[in-house]
């Protein structure tokens, strides 16, 4: 017992020491934060690092600042410092698109204001998207455009001018084609109606996109200043500066205005002006540059566009193709892209996926005006091949459709959706009277090139023809020997290795140009090799969100583009099991495709719902597939 109580006694002595302890340990924390409240931190922070102590007691002083409206609108603008400093400076010149003479312009301070205005009735967001801030830009120009002198308005007979630069931007229900992002499109507000915004590009197709980039546009005022980019990806750096903008002024900012719905195209003023592109790295990492050849029809010069070894690697692989629907053969023209032209007759094939072809595809659309590359608003590249005589007589790139009963809507000046835009790509070096230029028949000769050589009448043009060693290879005549005049009389653009050429289809509402005739100028002698590459107003036929015509609309529950039509890789192929099929071939409807006899190769193609193939032997159809969905994506078809 006497050990328990000893024990006890032990315990409560140990508990009163603790106590004591904890005291003291109170009393010198409550000491400790006494002197340092003096010092401005009631905050006590142990730590092993004294420099970790430092950086907390650091954070902890610092005040609590949410930024005001005016403050991230300055963040986003980071150039424009204090709005009434541009009030002396002189405007921000506004176009409609394509159009070279300004439709209105506005002081910058009063641009800056309406647009401040119009972010702090959105809420001042932090950030905005591209859509979210072309809505932005859009409502602003709209408020501002008041002067009776500005004329912002549309020009089509079928819009009312009373709508001002709403108007323009919102071409309506029956002319604004629906693109892969018009759900993105931020609305403007107007009062009880609503209207969709412009797209906005500099001179040089450059699209504004956002805040920081309005910002680097505006630091160009400064004539002194340079904003350059890095591509961590081609290890290149893009400069921009005062220079890019020709002979404007830099101390005004030039902005084309594209409708919703539309392309942005380039407004050129007169011959032998220069558009530079130094946000577009070209072959060699060279910023590309266009000349305007000719106002009507709209060509363009593209320098440093692509390669002399560019245009190699893209020449060896069109050579070494083997599949029987990309390979060079006979070329066929019209909507169903399978009907041979008496008047056509070169040889082409298709680079679809080359690493060398999408790369000069990607180059295109940047080059075009747009800020991300869209793969269905292009053909493959079209690799062309000219041997002597070889010519394509006049035509145009844009798409009629003479029969109507295609469900893709051709119609661009409405909703549908045709080739507004052609860059031709040349392989070749050929001399002076070797032939295999483009030429443009309704385009006038440049008066430079005039100046160099005296112009010839086409009776002048024919004779020498027929009297050279060139002209032996064509028939007197012919329609070959006409084409060969207007190359001699018109504008023609001669071909060499890594030249490329920019022309408009469309007009910027749509409307087909006319004045866009060309044609393919007969080889006299050695060989030519070019490329087309043809970009869409719209996702092309086959495609996802393609237009589709509004008689056929009801078969797609109403909807005015197409869904995803499946893409159906099919082989055809002969057994050689049925004598039946000894001396078969293969016609896609009508037309040849190719040899279908027992040892002969596979034949791939790749086709679409709705496609009828037909075998043939002795000029009648034995056999017809249908092509269907319900098969899927891979096809084999075998007699």
């Amino acid at each position: 017992m006497k050990k328990d109580r000893t024990l006890k006694n032990g315990g409560h002595a140990k508990f009163l020491l603790l106590l004591m302890i904890s005291c003291c340990i109170v009393s010198m924390i409550f000491y400790r934060s006494i002197n340092t409240s003096n010092t401005g931190s009631g905050i006590f922070v142990e730590s092993s690092t004294r420099d970790l102590l430092d950086n907390q007691d650091d954070i902890a002083a610092a005040p609590s600042h949410t930024p005001s409206c005016d403050d991230r609108f300055r963040s986003l603008l980071p150039a424009i410092g204090d709005v009434d400093s541009y009030k002396d400076v002189p405007l921000i010149i506004l176009h409609r698109n394509g159009e070279t003479t300004p439709c209105g312009n506005v002081q910058i301070n009063t641009v800056l204001e309406e647009l401040k205005l119009n972010y702090e009735v959105e809420g001042c967001p932090t950030e905005l998207d591209k859509y979210q801030f072309e809505s932005l830009l859009t409502k602003t120009f709209h408020g501002v455009l008041t002067n009776p002198s500005n004329n912002c308005h549309s020009a089509e007979v079928y819009k009312d001018k009373a709508q001002g630069f709403l108007g323009f931007c919102d071409m309506g229900i029956d002319h604004t084609p629906i693109l892969l992002d018009h759900n993105d499109l931020v609305p403007v507000k107007s009062g009880q109606s609503t209207s969709l915004p412009c797209h906005f590009h500099t001179r040089e197709g450059l699209r504004v996109t956002q805040f920081q980039l309005l910002s680097k546009i505006m630091i160009f005022l400064d004539k002194d200043k340079k904003e350059c980019q890095t591509d961590d990806e081609s290890e290149t750096q893009t400069c921009l500066s005062n220079e890019n903008y020709g002979e404007k002024s830099p101390a005004e900012i030039h902005l084309y205005a594209v409708p919703a719905g539309r392309v942005f195209m380039f407004a050129p003023s007169y011959v032998g002006e220069i558009f530079h592109l130094p946000h577009v790295p070209g072959a060699l990492d060279k910023a590309i540059y266009l000349e305007v050849l000719s106002l009507s029809p709209r060509v363009f010069d593209v320098f440093n566009f692509f390669s002399r070894d560019e245009s190699k690697e893209i020449v060896e692989k069109a050579q070494a193709e083997k599949s029987d629907s990309h390979r060079i053969k006979r070329s066929t023209t019209g909507a169903s892209s399978h009907s041979v032209n008496s008047r056509r007759t070169s040889e082409s094939g298709f680079d679809t996926s080359g690493k060398t072809a999408i790369k000069i595809k990607k180059r295109c659309f940047a080059a075009l005006g747009y800020d991300e590359y869209i793969e269905s608003h292009s053909d493959g590249l079209q690799i062309l091949r000219y041997n002597v005589s070889k010519a394509y007589n006049s035509h145009l790139d844009f798409i009629e459709d003479n029969s109507g009963q295609l469900k893709h809507d051709y119609e661009s000046s409405g909703t549908g959706g045709n080739r507004y835009a052609t860059i031709l790509l040349y392989m070749s070096d050929l001399g002076d009277d070797d032939g295999g230029e483009t030429v443009f028949p309704q385009g006038m000769m440049p008066k430079i090139a005039l100046e160099e050589e005296e112009a010839v009448s086409s009776n002048e043009a024919r004779e020498q023809l027929r009297v050279s060693d060139r002209g032996s290879v064509l028939k007197s005549g012919s329609w070959e020997e006409n084409l060969v005049v207007l190359c001699r009389t018109r504008l023609a653009i001669r071909p060499h290795s890594s030249r490329a050429v920019l022309f408009y289809s469309q007009h910027p509402n749509g409307e087909v140009d006319k004045s866009s005739l060309h044609g393919a100028c007969p080889v006299l002698s050695n060989q030519k090799y070019a490329a087309n590459l043809w970009v869409w107003n719209t996702p092309r036929s086959g495609f996802a969100g393609s237009p589709i015509k509004k008689k056929f609309q009801n078969e797609n529950g109403g909807a005015v583009t197409a869904p995803t039509n499946m893409k159906i890789s099919a082989e055809f192929e002969n057994s050689g099991q049925d004598p039946t099929f000894a001396e078969a071939k293969l016609f896609y409807q009508d037309q040849f495709w190719g040899s279908l006899k027992p040892g002969d190769p596979v034949l791939g193609v790749n086709t679409f719902e709705g496609h009828v193939w037909n075998v043939k032997v002795n000029k009648k159809v034995v056999k017809t597939w249908v092509i269907t969905e319900e098969d899927g994506p891979t096809q084999k078809f075998v007699i």
